[in-house]
Parts: C-alpha cells; sequence; structure tokens
C-alpha cells in the first residue's frame, strides 16, 4: 500500500486521505502558530522518541501551546506521544503495515479559546543514490541571530521555496547561508565538513540552525569514541575546500554531499572524496545508537 493512502490521525479520530479534519479558524492554519516532529518508524520502533518529544514540547511552550501530560487521563488523547502511539496500533493491528514510514506529529493552538489540536500523517523515507547528492547553495539568506529559528514550527515558506528552486536545477537539497555569509543549515537538514588534515566541523546552533536530533546523536557518539568536531563557523571557502561533507536527518541519518552548485546550477565544490569514510562512519555511529537505544528499551 502506497503511505499516500493512509489515514491521519487528527484528535483522537481517524480521517481518510484528502478528507477535511482541520477546523477553519485553527490558529496553526490562520497564523501558523504549529510545531512538528518528524520520526522515524521502522521494525516496530520509533528512533529517538524521547529526543523528538523533548523538542517538539520546547517548541510548543514558546509558541504557547500547552498539550498536557501523557498520563493525564484528560489530557491524554491529545498528547503528542499517545497520537503516534494510537497511529502505529492502528497500522500494525488494522493494516499489518511493516514497512518504515516517517511519522510526522504537528500539535497546532488550535480554535481561539479551545484545545491544540494534534494530527499525525505518514509518509515513506525518500530513496537516495547511493552515491551521494548535490546540493544547492540557497539564493536566500538567514538572520543567525533569530532565536525563533530553534523552533520547528510549521512556518516553512522560506525553506520550501529555497527547496523547490534546488530541485529545480537538479539538486537534492539546499544550503542556507547567514546574512554574515556564514553556513548555516539546509532546508532538511544539519551540514558536517571535514576539512583537509580530518579535522570536522560543523555549523553551531547561534548560526542559525535548527537543532536536528540525528546532529546531536551523532556529535554525542562522535564525542564517546574520542572523535573531535567543532561547533563553529563554517565558511564557504572551507566548503571548497572540504575533503568530505555530508548532510544528517531524521530519515536518512547522514546523507554524503557529492557535489555543491551556486544558485542556477553552477558547481561550487568539486574535492569531495568519493570514498567519503567519514560519512560512513557518521551513518554507522547513528545506527548504533538506534541499536543501543532499542536494547535498553522494552
Amino acid at each position: 500500500m502506497d503511505a499516500a493512502a493512509l489515514p491521519a490521525w487528527v484528535n483522537g479520530a481517524w480521517v481518510a486521505p484528502g478528507a477535511p479534519a482541520i477546523a477553519a479558524d485553527d490558529q496553526g492554519l490562520q497564523l501558523g502558530m504549529s510545531v512538528f516532529d518528524s520520526l522515524l518508524w521502522e521494525a516496530g520502533r520509533l528512533r529517538f522518541l524521547d529526543l523528538h518529544m523533548e523538542r517538539l514540547a520546547s517548541g510548543a511552550a514558546e509558541l504557547g501551546i500547552a498539550f498536557g501530560s501523557a498520563g493525564d487521563a484528560l489530557a491524554g488523547a491529545l498528547h503528542p506521544r499517545v497520537a503516534l502511539e494510537a497511529y502505529m496500533e492502528h497500522l500494525t493491528a488494522e493494516r499489518d503495515w511493516r514497512d518504515p514510514l516517517m511519522l510526522k506529529v504537528t500539535v497546532t493552538r488550535g480554535r481561539p479559546g479551545g484545545s491544540p489540536t494534534v494530527l499525525v500523517t505518514a509518509r515513506r523515507p525518500e530513496p537516495l543514490d547511493a552515491g551521494g547528492v548535490v546540493v544547492a547553495l540557497a539564493e536566500v539568506q538567514k538572520a543567525a541571530g533569530d532565536h525563533h529559528e530553534h523552533i520547528k514550527s510549521t512556518n516553512r515558506m522560506r525553506n520550501v521555496l529555497a527547496l523547490e528552486d534546488a530541485r529545480a536545477h537538479g539538486a537534492w537539497e539546499a544550503l542556507f547561508t547567514t546574512t554574515d555569509g556564514l553556513l548555516s543549515e539546509g532546508t532538511m537538514t544539519n551540514l558536517f565538513v571535514v576539512l583537509p588534515g580530518g579535522r570536522i566541523k560543523t555549523p553551531a546552533l547561534e548560526h542559525g540552525c535548527l537543532s536536528g536530533i540525528t546532529r546531536l546523536v551523532l556529535l554525542r557518539e562522535l564525542e564517546r569514541v574520542g572523535t573531535a568536531v567543532e561547533e563553529g563557523a563554517v565558511t564557504l571557502a572551507e566548503l571548497a575546500a572540504a575533503e568530505e561533507a555530508f548532510l544528517t536527518n531524521t530519515s536518512q541519518r547522514a546523507v554524503p554531499i557529492r557535489a555543491v552548485q551556486r544558485p542556477g546550477g553552477e558547481i561550487f565544490a568539486t574535492n569531495l572524496l568519493a570514498e567519503r569514510p567519514v560519512a560512513r562512519r557518521a551513518r554507522e555511529l547513528v545506527l548504533a545508537a538506534e541499536a543501543a537505544e532499542a536494547a535498553s528499551s522494552p
């Protein structure tokens, strides 16, 4: 079955694909006052569920969205963790779904004066070329000092337009720079570069980055195995000189970059190694962290 044919879960009710479900005056729809997180459901488990829920709750609090406790009999039905569990149980019991899915949980402020709206939707992880991806530098820049950048909200217009432009020119992802000319992040990924001599760098969060869950897990794992990573300013010159570069996100874990292009398609970085040993090691560490988490939980 195609994931596009799967229902949505909205405030405790199942909604058929394409059917109306959100109130016209929902503040998430009208004002963009909503947060979301996308989790990988694979082998019967949601990967790094606690970390995703912590980020979602933090963003919701900043937008004045309160969804209570998962253990509260009244609030529990509208808790994103409960919603995700209900979705998994439904697919497992009713449809015998076994393939990996990306489950997206969205929490809005709901109607004025009302309760939050909680919904879950699903899609398949995007298949990628094993040889790596092309990324494009986005024309639009972001303000590194904007503290709203760390909220994973549904205000995605800049990211969506940048990604659509990149894909129109043959790239898989778009990379943002800040107004001070430093690299920040992708529209749906975090960036790592490997400089000559083996130095690994990633833009610091204060340079306009969302704190990606896979980024966080990878940094912890690299520290555990004694591999240093510099979190700080990453320049375009460093990207151009890098021996290797890769992206991280929940659905793909670690994605090697094989080329970087400027807006319009001109190739910018050409020195990236075909072997990509650091990207390969990064993926292995994330997979090992997932296995360790699974082994430590019921």
